[in-house]
């Protein structure tokens, strides 16, 4: 009977030790898995930062000097309005782009003395902050595209940036 009981608690122990280490790198999947999602969204976003920033310096061409040819060519405009309107989407795609840059400047990548659960928060965490950036930058993005249309004109894909930049 006592080797019954040693066998059964040798099991036991080993039992609980692999349900540990099972979590313990589940854990660390999560972190790698959330960490690769965040960068993956990272990536996306500043590749939508680079046509922002592409939109914004068509915008600026409008209000210096493309007003006055697009009137010409749409007698019916009304260039206090679009220069109001263009004023208005610059400044939501400068938003976007403000809040990318504060992101980016307050991600962390250290993450020495911290434990894997408290890295997979930090990771959840900042998942939530670049999706939120994201979504500032696709209204940006569609409102100015739209306003485009409105002003049937084609939005300059020759300047466009390859702003992907790794962290």
């Amino acid at each position: 009977m006592f080797t019954i009981s040693k066998r059964r608690a040798v099991i036991a122990l080993t039992a609980i030790s692999s349900l540990i280490f099972i979590t313990s790198c589940k854990n660390k999947a999560d972190y790698q898995t959330t960490r690769k999602e965040v960068l993956a969204l990272h990536d996306k976003v500043m590749a939508d930062g680079g046509k922002a920033e592409n939109e914004e310096m068509q915008f600026d061409s409008l209000l210096k000097s493309g007003l006055k040819q697009l009137k010409l060519n749409q007698p019916a405009l009304d260039t206090a309005a679009a220069r109001t309107q263009i004023t208005t989407l610059n400044k939501q795609l400068g938003n976007a782009d403000e809040q990318m840059g504060n992101w980016m400047h307050a991600y962390n990548s250290d993450f020495k003395g911290k434990t894997d659960q408290e890295t997979v928060d930090y990771f959840v965490a900042e998942k939530g902050k670049i999706s939120k950036v994201d979504s500032l930058y696709k209204d940006a993005l569609r409102s100015a595209d739209n306003y485009f249309k409105q002003l049937k004109i084609k939005p300059d894909s020759s300047t466009r940036m390859d702003s992907k930049m790794k962290m």
